[in-house]
């Protein structure tokens, strides 16, 4: 038997003898009686024993019987860490959330508060979907960290918010990037990919895509220009002249240096024919 083989087999073994910890029968009896403490406190096995659904399942059965009692928060918070485990997002966020709102001076407030959060982190969607959960993410973090600033959890909050900004910033380049690439369709979408990109650099400062929106910026301000009627053709063109320059500036080891310098070319020929008319 190899090395991968044996390994495979002692976890099947050991995954095995785990499960045989909760008696089937025992729980099947359990889950047909009307006794509520036995329960409760066969579901605290359960949990113990990390079979979350059976957890679920009795806590779900005697949560109603328990309300108002001592042991009302523990069930929620067993539900809502049950539901996360078993990466039931949108169920452990509701849980989690009815928590914090009902026990502000529970003994897991500041542990739930954390994991509404994380619980949201874990809905978000990949940047071109629909971004609610990331923004609430983002605000749940936020609340979390000016709840508790100095808390063991509150620099890992710090990081995941970031992660969620830079989400919410790459969708905001992949909105600017389409502009750009529908150029005049149906309008003047190099002035959308302009704003989008500007707007975009103002909600995200700290982005690691502030180079690609500012190459967006000047690639559909050069494009509105060369595109424009004559009698815009000089102002814009001198815009598009100045952001070149900018961004040569502000990026001075850019991969796209060369395209911005011979943007920057064309756009000064484009502007020697208006300083040839004037003379």
């Amino acid at each position: 038997m190899n090395r991968f083989l044996y390994i495979l087999c002692l976890f099947v073994f050991c995954s095995q003898v785990c499960l045989a910890k909760i008696d089937k029968k025992e729980y099947k009896q359990i889950l047909k009686s009307t006794d509520n403490n036995a329960k409760y406190e066969f579901a605290i096995k359960c949990f113990n024993e990390e079979d979350y659904k059976k957890t679920i399942t009795l806590l779900d059965e005697v949560s109603n019987a328990y309300k108002g009692t001592e042991r009302s928060e523990n069930i929620l918070y067993l539900l809502s860490t049950s539901h996360f485990k078993r990466k039931e997002y949108i169920a452990s966020a509701h849980h989690y959330q009815t928590y914090v709102n009902t026990y502000l001076r529970g003994s897991h407030y500041t542990e739930c508060m954390f994991m509404l959060a994380y619980s949201y982190y874990h809905q978000s969607p990949e940047a071109e979907l629909d971004q609610t959960a990331t923004v609430k993410a983002i605000e749940r973090f936020q609340i979390f960290i000016e709840t508790f600033p100095y808390n063991e959890q509150t620099p890992r909050a710090k990081e995941l918010q970031a992660e969620m900004y830079e989400k919410l910033a790459l969708r905001d380049l992949k909105n600017a990037q389409l502009y750009y690439n529908l150029g005049n369709y149906r309008g003047n979408n190099y002035r959308a990919a302009v704003v989008s990109a500007q707007n975009a650099l103002n909600d995200y400062p700290n982005t690691s895509y502030k180079e690609d929106y500012s190459i967006i910026i000047v690639r559909a301000k050069y494009k509105e220009a060369i595109n424009s009627v004559l009698e815009k053709l000089k102002e814009r063109s001198e815009d598009a002249l100045d952001e070149c320059y900018y961004f040569l500036q502000e990026y001075p080891e850019t991969k796209h240096k060369k395209e911005v310098e011979k943007i920057a070319t064309h756009l000064k020929r484009v502007l020697s024919q208006f300083e040839e008319t004037e003379d």
